[in-house]
């Protein structure tokens, strides 16, 4: 008897044979770890390659703007006359400290701000929506107000959970025969 080599894999032929599996479209691929690992090191260094190209250009751009920014400062400032270009570079100075300062304020207001949280047991996890009031006495007020309708609403919830429910008829259900502490009281005075 002849053996023939049947592919399990083949679909059978209305004409008696067999034919070839169809091919998947996604062929799969059987890869060594140090393949797998040489592969993933390229589509990384690839994807690396093309932020660091992207990188650059933006950074390109920036710098392109920033000579065009001073070229246009620097051929306005040579249009202008000496007390005209001393007042254009009083104004560029004070804007800048007018920065400088806005942003030093605004960092001495959330510092004061999570203190004053943390003196009144709050959370400081308030004081970014407490900054946007952009006030410190607006914030101490905010605080003081969180503080009183915190601590009422704690003692209301305190006292609703201490209070008990008293007895109905205000006496004891025990009386006379039934009260064991009568009994013994009666057994010590008849003696």
């Amino acid at each position: 008897m002849s053996e023939e080599n049947v592919n399990p894999n083949a679909e059978p032929n209305p004409n008696g044979g067999q034919t070839p599996p169809a091919s998947d479209p996604e062929e799969s691929v059987t890869l060594t770890p140090a393949e797998l690992q040489s592969k993933l090191d390229s589509e990384a260094d690839k994807r690396a390659a093309k932020a660091v190209e992207t990188a650059k250009a933006k950074w390109a751009a920036d710098q392109a703007k920033a000579i065009e920014d001073a070229k246009n400062q620097g051929a306005k400032l040579a249009k202008m006359s000496a007390a005209e270009k001393a007042k254009a570079e009083d104004e560029a100075r004070q804007s800048a400290l007018d920065k400088r300062e806005a942003e030093l304020n605004q960092r001495e207001l959330s510092t004061s701000t999570v203190a004053l949280l943390a003196d009144k047991k709050l959370p400081t996890s308030l004081a970014d929506q407490l900054i946007k009031l952009g006030d410190a006495d607006a914030i101490k007020t905010a605080v003081d107000g969180l503080d009183k309708a915190i601590s009422e609403e704690v003692n209301k919830r305190v006292n609703e959970s201490l209070q008990t429910i008293p007895p109905q008829n205000g006496s004891s259900a025990l009386n006379g025969s039934d009260d064991p502490f009568a009994k013994k009281l009666s057994s010590y005075t008849k003696k």
